[in-house]
């Protein structure tokens, strides 16, 4: 680390944080221990002995920054150090992703909140710790000061307040954001000004809406899945906007976290304001005081240097699409296209796509609990990406997580097992590196790859007692939403072994989709089972690697089976252990297609955050009531055997078929995992499923049920798809 008051280093400018030290926040306090803590008023300016500034040389601002830095942001963020020893700031955000939004109007940033990563009683202290972390989705109300608020380089000076007496783009914000340019032949970095940070909806009023008493959970079951990723967004000054990314100007950024503390709100009330609708207890006046500076930015902890970047832009958008703003909103509200209309890109909101896919993946991945270690990413992929637009996708966007499996053993200092010391080794005749092998093979106007290596902070299963934090794909899919959503008019999130499947007459999902449209509805929602690999397909195999795998172990039971490489994913996996249509006690797995313009943000399997939950009061057409999570009217279930399906074809590894000697029979203790499919005209009974009862007209055992529209239909399409493919 160096002294924050020194310059920012040697040419050229390099990615940096300002690290406050963790007692920094004490000052906020009369007593830290006390029941209701009470900032000192005001707040003592920081000294610059009491930061430390660590350098991230991977991302150094050069003159060629377009082509080095721009194509490859995610990758070259200090994700995986964030939290380590010497990066321990409770108030930085955690940045995943930062790119110019569509329209050119801001930055917006994807963060994670770190403080969900390990919970429960054993880490209360580290829970503690990192509280400041919720404190970044809370606004705060600020104002410019007058007089003398100007110093040389036209930066601001900024006081808390209330929603009152706020600057009108003050009044719900938390970040300073801090704009310049790299003059590389003066070797000097120049001022272009300095903006608030905004919020895409207000997580406090959410939180509230939600019927949820605190935004901060101090248990292990952090459930309230919507303060995961956080999002905002850095407003650029109008006179650098016509500039970024046309080669002529390198614009940097700094964010500067306005650091409070985290409000309990059944402890220190709402910060909200009248027109929000929900209870106004938080007194910022009486809380802060009428004259309480925000630290000098220079002497504050902070990211410095991050890279401003255009993305490309999607094939068929026009050069000022801005599908993000308020008027193609209110287009796609109101617009629906009718039942049966052409299934096309929308003119009126000038999207390019009607329906893309995200996907989260890696040549190879450990399944939650690190249980076992799954390599058929790439083979899997491929497929997968061929089917999805066969069945009508536009554009697939595949976040890569390969390297994130060297860098797991890397911070462990370990040797990765599959892929030696270096991580770049190809294994059993794979090359593990990356999965740019796969998504070379399509056009770029339909699949783009980008790098994304950051690490899962926590595998564990939910029911540990610290549970697990997937955050490096919660945080792919706030950026792949928030990326890509502006420029489509429906988005899905899956995985590569989840396919979605037109049934009945449809050959596509944009026709379904125009009959949803027709509704008015901007979520569809599908139940979620595992499917079994027909046993008939699988190959029997001997590896003695393998302890249920080995030579000695077939001899005694059967032999473990595995996959055939002659046989797709979609016909091995064609056997649904639960017959559609499926009860309603799995919709709790659900997956969705859903409308990005009217989800804000989404996890996983569950649209957490829509326009209609973060409307406030004051913007409500009809009546405003608090608990407003679901909405009937715009989304529903698919019908399973009219519209579509999802088959979950997640993978049986061979060790997982060895005990089918004793599993796959009928009453048998445990559930078979291979599958024996049933005849079609077989009832389906949820209660007696479970007790491996079912069988055919001869009393032979089976467990589950062939899809016919996948089998005559769909598969000798994709075998066409994936042949054409080389």
């Amino acid at each position: 680390g160096a002294d924050a008051s020194d310059p920012p280093g040697d040419w050229p400018p390099v990615l940096s944080a300002y690290v406050e030290d963790p007692s920094s926040t004490d000052v906020w306090y009369v007593d830290p221990k006390s029941a209701k803590p009470r900032p000192k008023v005001p707040l003592p300016p920081r000294t610059p002995g009491r930061l430390t500034r660590v350098d991230f040389p991977s991302l150094v601002h050069s003159p060629g920054y377009l082509s080095d830095v721009c194509p490859r942001v995610p990758s070259l963020l200090p994700v995986d150090r964030f939290g380590s020893p010497g990066l321990r700031d409770a108030y930085l955000p955690w940045v995943h992703d930062l790119f110019v939004a569509s329209g050119g109007a801001a930055v917006s940033v994807v963060a994670q909140n770190r403080r969900r990563c390990h919970k429960g009683r054993k880490f209360g202290d580290e829970m503690r710790f990192w509280e400041g972390q919720v404190a970044l989705f809370q606004p705060v109300s600020v104002r410019r000061a007058r007089g003398n608020s100007t110093a040389d380089d036209g930066a601001s000076v900024y006081r808390l307040t209330d929603h009152g007496g706020a600057d009108p783009d003050g009044s719900e914000t938390r970040f300073v954001c801090r704009f310049k340019t790299a003059d590389h032949a003066r070797r000097r970095l120049v001022p272009r000004g300095e903006t608030l940070s905004t919020y895409p909806f207000n997580y406090e009023f959410v939180n509230w809406r939600k019927g949820k008493d605190t935004m901060v959970q101090d248990d292990k079951d952090q459930a309230f899945f919507w303060l995961s990723p956080l999002m905002f967004d850095c407003p650029i000054p109008a006179g650098l906007r016509g500039s970024i990314g046309d080669g002529a100007e390198q614009v940097l950024l700094d964010i500067i976290p306005i650091r409070t503390p985290a409000r309990r709100n059944d402890r220190d009330g709402y910060f909200f304001h009248d027109g929000h609708g929900g209870p106004t207890t938080f007194d910022a006046v009486k809380a802060f005081g009428t004259d309480h500076p925000v630290p000098d930015l220079d002497r504050s902890g902070r990211w410095e240097n991050l890279p401003v970047c255009r993305l490309p832009r999607p094939a068929g958008a026009s050069s000022g699409s801005s599908s993000t703003g308020e008027v193609a909103t209110k287009k796609a509200a109101s617009g629906r296209r009718a039942k049966g209309a052409k299934s096309v890109a929308n003119p009126e909101t000038d999207k390019p796509h009607r329906l893309v896919a995200c996907t989260w993946t890696s040549a190879l991945h450990q399944r939650r609990g690190n249980e076992r270690r799954i390599s058929d990413g790439t083979s899997r992929l491929r497929e997968w990406i061929a089917y999805n637009l066969l069945v009508g996708f536009d554009h697939v966007y595949v976040y890569d997580n390969t390297g994130a499996n060297s860098t797991m053993f890397r911070l462990r200092n370990e040797a990765d097992p599959d892929l030696g010391a270096n991580g770049t080794a190809p294994v059993y005749g794979v090359d593990y590196r990356d999965l740019s092998s796969v998504t070379d093979l399509f056009p770029p106007d339909k699949v783009t790859r980008v790098d994304w290596p950051a690490t899962i902070c926590n595998n564990n299963r939910p029911n540990h007692p610290d549970p697990g934090e997937r955050s490096s794909q919660y945080a792919a899919e706030a950026s792949c939403r928030t990326r890509y959503g502006p420029h489509a008019d429906w988005m899905a999130s899956m995985d590569p072994d989840e396919y979605f499947v037109p049934m009945g007459g449809f050959g596509s999902w944009k026709e379904v989709l125009d009959g949803v449209d027709g509704e008015g509805r901007s979520v569809l929602k599908f139940r979620s089972t595992r499917a079994r690999p027909l046993m008939d397909t699988l190959v029997p195999i001997v590896d003695e690697s393998i302890e249920e795998c080995t030579q000695e172990m077939a001899n005694k039971y059967n032999p473990c089976l595995a996959k055939d490489d002659a046989r797709t994913y979609l016909e091995t996996y064609n056997c649904e252990y639960i017959k559609s249509p499926k009860p309603t006690r799995f919709e709790r797995a659900m997956k969705q297609f859903y409308r990005p313009d009217f989800v804000l943000s989404h996890f996983v399997h569950y649209s957490t955050v829509t326009t209609t939950l973060a409307t406030e009061r004051n913007r409500t057409v009809g009546r405003f009531v608090q608990l407003a999570t679901n909405d009937a009217r715009r989304e529903r279930f698919v019908d399973e055997l009219k519209e579509g399906v999802l088959v979950h074809a997640k993978t049986t590894v061979p060790a997982e078929t060895s005990s089918r000697y004793k599993m796959c029979r009928p009453n048998a203790p445990e559930h078979c995992l291979v599958g024996i499919p049933c005849p079609d005209d077989l009832p389906f009974d949820d209660k007696r499923h479970k007790d491996n009862i079912f069988h055919d007209g001869e009393g032979n055992f089976c467990n589950c049920w062939v899809n016919r529209r996948v089998e005559g239909h769909w598969l000798p399409r994709l075998r066409d798809a994936l042949g054409s493919i080389g």
